[in-house]
C-alpha cells in the first residue's frame, strides 16, 4: 500500500485526479473484496503507456485491513455510497 501521497505522486505524477482516481479504484477493489493490486496493471487501467506499464509488472501492494482509515489520514475523504448511484431516469452519454 502506498504510505503516503508522495508515493502515489512518485509513481503517478503530481496530480490531485489521478491520486483520486488511483484510490478510487483501489477502494472499488477493496470493496469487492480484491487486496492485493498489480501495480503494472492498475498503470494500464490509468492510460500509462505500455513500457512503463511493463517495467511495474513485477510489483504488487496489498491493501491493509484498515484501508479506508490509511486514506483518510493521507487526506482523501471516503464517498457515501449514496452519491455514486445514478438517478434511475436519467440517461448518461
Amino acid at each position: 500500500m502506498f504510505k503516503s501521497k508522495k508515493d502515489i505522486d512518485t509513481l503517478f505524477g503530481e496530480n490531485e485526479g489521478v491520486a483520486g482516481i488511483v484510490i478510487a479504484i483501489c477502494a472499488t477493489l477493496y470493496d469487492n473484496g480484491v487486496n492485493i493490486i498489480h501495480v503494472g496493471g492498475l498503470c494500464r487501467l490509468l492510460g500509462v503507456a505500455d513500457e512503463i506499464a511493463q517495467e511495474n509488472d513485477d510489483k504488487v501492494f496489498e491493501l491493509p485491513e484498515d484501508f479506508y482509515e490509511q486514506i483518510e489520514a493521507m487526506g482523501f475523504e471516503k464517498i457515501d455510497e449514496g452519491h455514486l448511484s445514478v438517478p434511475r431516469k436519467r440517461s448518461l452519454h
